[in-house]
């Protein structure tokens, strides 16, 4: 019997004589697989007594007979109160689905998968340090395992195909090139090129062979790609498979898999990280603001600085031509922004991997919601109480049937505005529930007033015991509060800082997924009373401040969920009142300064006198502006018309200048009237929503570019990008959608007046231009009258 450590990098199972395994990959000097007998199991909500008659159930299943390996009674706490269950044992994790259908009593706990069942039972933190006896390979007894922060090596890649029909055919268009990099990089092709980075090979097998054994030099904990669950090693596998090459990391196999929409490859004895799956959840939740995730994009906002220019025709056309210098120097400088972004977030994924309990490879897949869900998983194997069952059906039907009422927005009056303030609630959501005990199991009926929390809805909430969800609530805002005290001791440069920072980002995500996650119709957690009580206490408590802001004095501008815009004189009046409004908020609450805004513009709704909710741009007392709402953060609107309001937006607000905003717009138009305009800047990019295959009535502008891409072989489907310039032929604008890679000309007066005005319209409205002058603004006698 030894005693060792090391960090507990991944997690499966094997079934060896009929009894299950745990397979953990643990990193000590290096990586070692390591085995730990476990049982896996589920529960029934059934008597004692029937142990004997359950024991001897049986069931044919592919060829061999099923049954229970034993059966044991056990205990959890549901609703706050304690229950006997029996505990059925199983051979392998594949036996619990069918011994589940096979129970007459009511099953819980069947649908947890082995890995989480064993971190959850042991209580293991994913990437942490183990400490543990082994006999040869076999663990005998784990003795702890702490959080740590690894030291994991790192491999980035990229592979490049041969794509005439644009999007290529695993079956049919070889891999031309795979780059790699980590300390160094390089590209392997079967071509020559002078490129001092490339190492030539014979042919495609060959190119397949040399990435694997230069994996296996490597020996990376850590595989980055960009897209590469859903494209790169898929394609790898299928190209492997075809032309007979060995797909060989080192005792590592590839293993698809899909959770929801996202789709994964995992590797047996290394961590795979997909990066394209992370900047979307990120981007999606707030912690990136950026208009779509294609690896230029990203790298564009997060490093300043892009992908190699080359159009997507010119690949294939290259590679034929026998010049291929240009295609390496793309597919080089997509691994290396690769590794630098995964670099970048890794300590994050680790971050959230740790505080949730759940593997990195899993994390790097899950929504906020699935993050959430983890954790509440594990602790309540801690607490001992029962998981809930994942709903299914009319039971989420009748759940999304019946939505929550959400936040109380006030709308702005449109207009410029001077010396704003904004005021956020710091986590409104979370502290509501923390404060109130919000959680399925303590809303009761029946209750004393004063043994309960009352909710606007009437709900009643016990004030005691704490509750699963705000008590693992309350333990991360307590823990990310005490971690921002530690950042603000520490250098920005250095690692530590950098190491807590990440984690602090990870809690904000987690703390704010709470409240979705329990109004989320698919949830196991999912409680209807405890979300509506939610948002009408936070709908409380914003009226009540802005109610209490303008008896002090200030002009209320705008107030939206947890957040306020106020018009000031003095900012020591500001800061005064938040300070009175903190003294009255329960404890877990607190009214923070976002920042104040020297000059703001509103926007109005088609129709309506009122503001349009979240349209607006504010200019920090630094100089940058905050835009909210406006086209050009949203990918359907051509880039012509996004820079000019943007333009526009900055005249107006760091220049006070109504002549220079007027200029701005004149000169987009003449641009256009004049043909000056880049196929590049008049692109919209829309999803489509409908297989383009698919036949129909009515065919919008993105479909007839669809069918246009279909006709020269280029394969689309729902949910597909499709980038279509506007040109001159056709009588409708779907006749005239083009796809921008054969687009030749363009409709200027559809620009004018279908992008760059609309896109303006509402701001220059705001100067004192009325909507009779505005519409004419696109016609060329209108334009000459209003220029002068």
């Amino acid at each position: 019997m030894v005693k060792k450590k090391g960090y507990l990098l991944a997690i499966n199972y094997i079934v060896r004589q009929g009894r299950t395994y745990a397979s953990l990959l643990i990193k000590g000097k290096r990586s070692v697989k390591l085995y730990y007998q476990y049982d896996p199991y589920f529960l029934v909500d059934a008597p004692s007594s029937e142990i004997g008659k359950l024991s001897k159930i049986a069931v044919e299943k592919d060829g061999r007979v099923v049954r229970p390996l034993a059966i044991e009674q056990t205990e959890r706490t549901v609703n706050l109160e304690k229950k006997k269950f029996l505990k059925v044992l199983c051979h392998s994790p594949a036996d619990v689905p069918v011994l589940k259908h096979a129970i007459p009593y009511p099953a819980f706990e069947f649908d947890i998968p082995f890995a989480k069942r064993f971190i959850f039972d042991f209580q293991l933190t994913p990437n942490g340090l183990m400490r543990y006896e082994r006999q040869g390979r076999l663990i005998t007894k784990i003795l702890s395992c702490e959080p740590a922060t690894p030291n994991l090596r790192a491999l980035a890649f990229d592979i490049e195909t041969y794509n005439p029909l644009g999007t290529p055919r695993p079956k049919k268009d070889p891999i031309l090139m795979i780059s790699y990099a980590n300390s160094k990089s390089g590209v392997i092709t079967y071509k020559k090129c002078s490129n001092k980075n490339t190492e030539i090979v014979a042919n495609e097998k060959e190119l397949i062979e040399r990435f694997c054994e230069i994996v296996r030099e490597a020996d990376p904990d850590i595989l980055f790609g960009y897209n590469s669950g859903n494209f790169d090693l898929p394609y790898l596998l299928e190209r492997a498979k075809i032309i007979g090459a060995k797909l060989d990391f080192g005792k590592t196999k590839i293993n698809l898999t899909r959770k929801g929409m996202i789709g994964g490859a995992s590797l047996s004895d290394r961590i795979h990280v997909d990066l394209y799956p992370i900047i979307r959840l990120f981007g999606f939740i707030g912690v990136l603001k950026i208009s779509d995730f294609t690896l230029d994009t990203v790298a564009n906002e997060i490093l300043g600085r892009g992908k190699v220019s080359i159009s997507r025709e010119n690949i294939w056309q290259s590679w034929d031509s026998g010049n291929i210098e240009d295609v390496v120097s793309y597919s080089l400088v997509d691994a290396q922004l690769t590794m630098e972004i995964g670099k970048l977030y890794l300590p994050l994924e680790l971050e959230l991997s740790s505080i949730t309990k759940q593997q990195l490879f899993d994390t790097t897949l899950s929504t906020s919601g699935q993050l959430v869900e983890n954790l509440l998983m594990f602790h309540s194997v801690a607490r001992n109480e029962l998981i809930p069952t994942k709903p299914v059906g009319e039971t989420i039907d009748e759940r999304i049937a019946n939505p929550i009422q959400g936040a109380f927005v006030k709308l702005p009056q449109p207009g410029i505005y001077e010396n704003i303030a904004v005021l956020d609630f710091r986590s409104l959501y979370p502290s509501i529930i923390v404060s109130f005990n919000i959680d399925p199991s303590s809303l009761v009926k029946g209750k004393r007033q004063a043994e309960c929390h009352q909710s606007p809805t009437g709900a009643m909430f016990l004030k005691k015991p704490k509750a699963l969800v705000p008590a693992v609530l309350e333990e991360l805002i307590d823990f990310r509060a005490k971690l921002k005290k530690q950042l603000k001791t520490l250098d920005k440069g250095s690692g530590e800082f950098k190491i807590l920072n990440a984690r602090v980002q990870a809690i904000k995500i987690l703390a704010n997924s709470f409240y979705g996650y329990i109004a989320y119709a698919r949830s196991r957690w999912y409680c209807r009373e405890c979300g509506e009580s939610v948002t009408a206490w936070g709908r409380k408590y914003i009226q009540e401040t802005m109610e209490k802001a303008e008896k002090a004095g200030f002009t209320v501008l705008y107030g939206d969920t947890d957040s306020i815009m106020l018009v000031y004189k003095k900012k020591e009046d500001v800061l005064d009142f938040m300070e009175k409004i903190n003294k009255e908020l329960p404890e877990k609450m607190e009214l923070e300064l976002e920042g104040f805004y020297p000059r703001g513009v509103f926007v109005s709704k088609k129709s309506e006198e009122k503001g349009a909710k979240k349209k607006y741009a504010l200019l920090g007392e630094d100089g940058k502006i905050k835009i909210r709402g406006f086209e050009l953060v949203r990918r359907d609107w051509s880039p012509i018309a996004k820079e000019t309001q943007y333009k526009v937006l900055e005249a107006i607000l760091k220049k006070g200048s109504e002549q220079n905003a007027i200029a701005i717009v004149r000169d987009a138009i003449e641009r256009l009237r004049k043909g000056n305009v880049k196929m590049e800047e008049l692109a919209i990019v829309t999803q489509l929503n409908k297989d383009p295959r698919g036949g129909y009535e009515v065919i919008s502008p993105e479909l007839a570019a669809a069918k246009k891409l279909l006709a020269r072989g280029v394969p689309l489907e729902k949910g597909s990008l499709v980038s279509y310039v506007i040109g001159k032929s056709g009588s409708s604008i779907s006749e005239k959608a083009v796809p921008l890679e054969v687009a030749k000309d363009y409709d200027a007066d559809y620009y004018i007046n279908n992008q760059v005005l609309p896109a303006v319209m509402k701001i220059l409205k705001e100067l004192g231009y009325d909507e009779h002058q505005l519409k004419g603004f696109g016609k060329q006698k209108s334009l000459d009258s209003f220029f002068g």
